[in-house]
């Protein structure tokens, strides 16, 4: 069996998807199935896409209107053609149209649905949506991380019977929990790749009403160059409050989570949180909002919830935590990584996923 990954991913470090899709590939290779991959032209440059090139067949798809672009069709049918292609499996939803519609007659598609996709203002964008989803999507399995996303999909004209929830993985290797912490150099820590939608502002909000209410504090803001702009435009400069520091991507997490006790996540939306799952797994304290695609979460010991949005909510989490000066109890954090183990692996991840692969051949 050929198994071709087509994702639209080229971040600069591998993270937990490349890694769960590498997981899933070791797992395949021991059957005796292969996998080849195709990642957008920018993927190239990456040091995680020049590793995986070295033990697997790497393909490179055009980004740039790629839905609409006649290469990105051409590349997709040879790619498939001249490898004898199964098994399709398109990530992130850019390439999904064209794998499907460039697929051979007995290759199964798989569309898997990692974003918080939801019905659109724009008129345009409900057109596309059902365009994928009621049509060009009707020979292919979709499988999504998130129930609730999974019926969103199905409200735009999916066929429910062709529909599969499978929740994330993370490294756990990637984690090297218990540290050997010596000062704690921040008592907040968050990340904010999408400003918006992690709700940054939130954050903000409730820790400037914090500040101005006397209590002293530390937030590590953790984000990459693309949020600089709506950074400043939030504070109207580059000149930001005392308590907040701001940081960009790295490639080991543990130089973060080993810094501070809890991790604050507003997300306005979410499908599955890598993050407070690898927070969590950290042993740190976790504070969410209260969102769909967190579910999950609320058999976490270490996590607790706020409602989506509710600045005062949160500000008042952050107030117990600083007045509590609390860390999780052991068997708190022995809890947590006990049912992340055994639910939320890569390895399970990738289990689940080659289920499915049979089930559907």
């Amino acid at each position: 069996m050929n198994v071709l990954q087509v994702c639209a991913y080229a971040a600069e470090y591998e993270g937990n998807f490349i890694k769960s899709l590498r997981c899933l590939d070791n797992l395949l290779r021991e059957q005796g199935h292969n996998t080849l991959y195709a990642f957008p032209e920018n993927a190239k440059n990456k040091e995680w896409c020049a590793e995986l090139s070295k033990t697997s067949k790497v393909f490179f798809l055009p980004l740039a209107k790629a839905r609409i672009k006649p290469e990105t069709y051409r590349k997709l049918k040879k790619i498939m053609s001249d490898n004898n292609i199964d098994i399709v499996h398109s990530h992130f939803e850019l390439y999904d149209i064209p794998c499907n519609i460039m697929r051979p007659k007995n290759t199964k598609v798989f569309w898997h649905l990692h974003d918080p996709i939801k019905k659109s203002k724009q008129k345009s964008r409900n057109i596309l949506n059902t365009l994928q989803y009621k049509w060009f999507g009707k020979d292919c399995t979709l499988v999504s991380v998130s129930d609730h996303y999974k019926d969103v999909v199905i409200d735009m004209g999916f066929n429910r019977n062709r529909t599969v929830t499978v929740l994330n993985g993370i490294d756990l290797g990637r984690i090297s929990y218990p540290y050997d912490q010596k000062e704690k150099n921040y008592d907040f820590v968050t990340f904010g790749w999408d400003f918006k939608r992690k709700g940054s502002d939130i954050i903000f909000n409730a820790l400037s009403k914090l500040y101005a209410s006397g209590y002293k504090f530390k937030l590590l803001f953790n984000c990459n160059e693309s949020t600089i702009t709506e950074l400043n435009h939030f504070w109207g400069s580059d000149k930001y409050p005392e308590w907040l520091e701001v940081g960009m991507p790295v490639e080991n997490i543990n130089t973060i989570f080993s810094k501070t006790d809890t991790f604050v996540q507003a997300s306005r939306r979410e499908t599955f949180s890598y993050a407070v799952c690898e927070a969590a797994y950290a042993g740190l304290n976790v504070i969410a909002s209260d969102i769909y695609g967190l579910e999950w979460a609320n058999e976490v010991p270490t996590v607790t919830f706020f409602e989506n949005e509710d600045v005062d909510g949160l500000c008042n989490l952050l107030k117990n935590a600083l007045d509590s000066k609390s860390v999780p109890e052991e068997k708190q954090i022995n809890d947590a990584r006990n049912i992340i183990e055994s639910k939320f692996s890569t390895l399970v991840w990738a289990k689940n996923i080659m289920d499915i692969y049979y089930s559907y051949l």
